[in-house]
C-alpha cells in the first residue's frame, strides 16, 4: 500500500501553512541568455532535491511573538514594529534557526528555495519571465500600507507555480546554506551537498527596499549576509523534510 503524502500541511507547533514540493530534477541557475545574471548564478545545471514542504508565506510577526514568549527567546525589540500579519523582520540567521528548532521545522536550502520560486523550468520570476513593471511585488515603487513591507498574503498575482507568496520582494529570506559564490560549478558536476562552512549565509528574493535594479527580484539572484545581522529587510520562511 502506497503512503499518501498530503499536498498541504499545517505545522502543529506554529501553524505555518506549507505546500508540498515533490522534488526531483529541475533547472537551477541562470544561463548566458539572462543579461541580468551574475557569475555566482552560473552555470545553469540540472539539480536534484528530495521532496519537501515549504512555507506558503514567510513567518509572521504573530508567529514570532509566540515563539519568543514560549521559548523565552530574546530577539531584540525591532521585530515588534509591524502588525501581526506582516512578515517578521529584523531577524538574523541565528534567530531564524532558533525559531525553526522551537517549531520543529528548518530553514529551506538554497536549492529548495530556488525550485519553489522558479519552478522546474527556471522561470525568471515566480510568475513568469517578464518583470511587468513590478506590479506583482512589494518593492520601493509599490510599498506596503505603511511605506515599507506588506502583509504576507498580499500580491496574490505574484505567487509561484507552487502557490508560495512573495518569493520576490517584501523581505529578503534566509536560507540554511553557507554562502559560496562558486558552488554552482560544483553542483554542475553532480555534487549537490549544500555548503556548510562560511562566514555568511544565503539570502534570496529581494525586498521592499530594492528598486532600481530589477535583477534583485529574479528567482536566480543570490545574496548573502552575516548570521548575526538583524536588518529591516530580512525575514524567513520555513521548510520541512518529507518523512516517508
Amino acid at each position: 500500500m502506497k503512503q499518501h503524502i498530503p499536498l498541504y500541511y499545517v505545522n502543529p507547533k506554529d501553524g505555518s501553512e506549507m505546500v508540498l514540493a515533490p522534488g526531483g530534477w529541475f533547472r537551477m541557475g541562470s544561463g548566458d541568455d539572462d543579461k541580468d545574471a551574475s557569475d555566482n548564478e552560473k552555470p545553469r545545471h540540472l539539480h536534484h532535491v528530495q521532496p519537501f514542504y515549504i512555507g506558503i508565506t514567510c513567518v509572521t510577526v504573530k508567529q514570532f511573538r509566540r515563539f519568543t514568549k514560549e521559548g523565552k527567546y530574546d530577539a531584540g525589540g525591532d521585530w515588534q514594529k509591524d502588525d501581526d500579519d506582516y512578515p517578521v523582520r529584523y531577524v538574523n540567521w541565528k534567530d531564524a534557526r532558533a525559531y525553526c528548532k522551537w517549531a520543529g521545522v528548518r530553514l529551506p536550502t538554497e536549492a529548495e528555495w530556488e525550485l519553489t520560486a522558479r519552478g522546474y523550468g527556471a522561470l525568471k520570476y515566480p510568475w513568469g519571465n517578464k518583470w511587468e513593471d513590478g506590479k506583482r511585488v512589494c518593492w520601493d515603487k509599490q510599498n506596503g500600507p505603511k511605506g515599507e513591507t506588506s502583509p504576507v498574503y498580499t500580491h496574490p498575482d505574484g505567487i509561484s507555480a507552487f502557490g508560495t507568496f512573495q518569493q520576490s520582494g517584501n523581505v529578503w529570506e534566509w536560507c540554511e546554506d553557507a554562502y559560496d559564490s562558486d558552488v554552482y560549478k560544483r553542483y554542475a558536476k553532480g555534487d549537490f551537498g549544500k555548503p556548510e562552512k562560511g562566514e555568511s549565509r544565503v539570502l534570496r528574493g529581494g525586498s521592499w527596499l530594492n528598486g532600481y535594479f530589477h535583477k534583485y527580484f529574479r528567482g536566480g539572484y543570490r545574496d548573502n549576509s552575516y548570521p548575526r545581522d538583524r536588518r529591516y529587510n530580512l525575514g524567513f520562511r520555513v521548510s520541512r523534510t518529507v518523512i516517508f
